[in-house]
């Protein structure tokens, strides 16, 4: 591709779709991305369109000069895997511009555009009394999520983020501006929920929405001797035919180089305004850091605040796998982490944790009633639990090591549930690393239609070929 002659057919558009280097709009919008990884790559520039007309615009612009891997779309950078929203000297396609939310609560729709962030979409939503199945971090934007899967507080009453989502506005490889929803391209609006950046470019996200008021949540921070037991309540809730889904959970147990110790943390929600029974054992462990407890009644824009608050800038990594709900190969789990922990020593400011994300068999269920997705995860796969390895670091000294040590960690936990055969082929895309194919984990018959819909929508496979990042439908 010839950057500088898209960058020209871009400035027939207008001048002002184009950031280059050296100016404080495009200092701004790298410094915007969540990862070190992602802000060392340095496009030679950003365009920002305003609308879905100016995206159609360019990209019937910069298609004649695409090469190989020269294009990266972007909503907010809040993914960490390096080449997912930003490339290195080739041209960024930044949607941070595309703003408006608006609220049909006749229809319980919000139209959601590719720039905001959550956290808006929260504050508007609540004004009018209702949720959204929506990102658990309010300063990032619905796209990763809405696209690749996606977790939420809501996630096991309402299943995955992108089975709320009834219509995307896409602009397509020939420039064409559609609808992908239940009725007008339903092939693609299934594709598009799970398929990732592989088909078009996202404007406009309309979401199911739902009355809501406050919610009662937080986070507790405990001690590793009280784990083991959190994992034996979690793998029980998991297992419980009558089990309350109007809750969230997430347990994790980590290192910080700024504390200097291990710390164990629950992130426990309700989407009603007390304390359920069921996380009872997830609330009340003890002994508790209680200087450190932010369990309270709040809102979901504040909740969803509290989450990333004080979180590292520098370099991260995530990388999971996914296992049956079986506590066994969860405490195993527990022994790679420590033995990476081990092979990590010397990594300057280190942060480093495994946390256990359940998939409750009731968002297989969910996502079926909402109309089907592109994940391929059947109500008899589950239960199920991602364990994510979350790494964060400062000196690009230690890249290889931090990678390489994540990756033969979860590779003994995966072969370790084979042979208890308690493994399972579902990879969650927001938690993908370089290596892995979660597209193909999806299985056969859902890359097959993944395929076809690539096939339809950009016969010419200009977002397979000139689109960059890791997860394509053909490698």
């Amino acid at each position: 591709m010839s950057v500088a002659n898209s960058i020209e057919a871009v400035r027939k558009i207008s001048n002002d779709l184009v950031v280059l280097p050296g100016t404080k709009t495009y200092d701004d919008i790298t410094k915007s991305y969540f990862s070190e990884l992602e802000r060392e790559l340095k496009p030679a520039c950003f365009l920002t369109p305003s609308s879905a007309s100016q995206v159609a615009d360019i990209v019937k612009a910069i298609k004649p000069f695409a090469g190989p891997s020269t294009v990266a779309i972007c909503g907010s950078g809040q993914q960490a895997t390096p080449t997912v929203a930003n490339v290195r000297d080739g041209i960024t396609i930044h949607l941070r511009n595309l703003r408006g939310i608006e609220v049909d609560a006749e229809k319980q729709i919000v139209s959601i555009a590719a720039g905001e962030q959550m956290g808006q979409v929260y504050e508007k939503l609540m004004a009018s009394g209702f949720g959204v199945a929506g990102n658990r971090h309010s300063s990032g934007a619905i796209g990763g999520d809405a696209l690749q899967g996606g977790l939420s507080y809501f996630s096991y009453a309402r299943g995955f983020i992108c089975d709320s989502v009834a219509n995307y506005e896409v602009v397509l490889a020939s420039g064409e501006t559609v609808n992908a929803n239940a009725e007008n391209n339903r092939d693609l609006w299934i594709a598009l929920k799970g398929g990732g950046n592989n088909f078009g470019i996202v404007t406009r996200f309309d979401l199911s929405v739902f009355k809501q008021g406050d919610l009662w949540g937080g986070k507790i921070f405990y001690f590793e001797p009280s784990f083991s037991r959190q994992i034996q309540s979690l793998v029980d809730y998991l297992h419980d035919p009558d089990a309350d889904v109007d809750i969230h959970i997430c347990v994790s147990l980590g290192y910080a180089a700024a504390m200097g110790a291990m710390v164990c943390m629950n992130d426990i929600f309700c989407t009603k305004p007390e304390k359920p029974k069921a996380l009872e054992p997830f609330a009340d462990v003890q002994p508790q850091i209680d200087q450190m407890r932010t369990l309270r009644v709040d809102n979901l824009k504040n909740l969803t605040t509290e989450a990333f608050s004080g979180a590292p800038s520098n370099r991260v990594n995530k990388m999971s796998t996914t296992v049956k709900a079986d506590a066994g190969i969860l405490e195993y789990a527990v022994e790679a982490y420590h033995n990476a922990f081990k092979s990590l020593d010397g990594v300057q400011n280190l942060l480093f944790s495994i946390t256990f994300e359940p998939l409750h068999v009731s968002m297989m269920k969910q996502s079926i009633a909402r109309g089907g997705n592109s994940l391929g995860l059947k109500p008899s796969d589950g239960p199920l639990v991602v364990i994510l390895f979350y790494t964060s670091w400062d000196s690009p000294n230690d890249d290889k090591k931090v990678y390489d040590v994540n990756k033969k960690g979860l590779e003994a936990i995966d072969n370790e549930a084979q042979r208890r055969s308690v493994s399972a082929s579902y990879r969650y895309l927001n938690y993908a690393s370089l290596h892995q194919d979660p597209i193909t984990s999806y299985g056969p018959e859902s890359k097959a239609h993944l395929r076809a819909v690539s096939a339809k929508y950009d016969p010419e496979r200009f977002f397979q070929t000139a689109g960059v990042g890791p997860f394509k439908l053909f490698r």
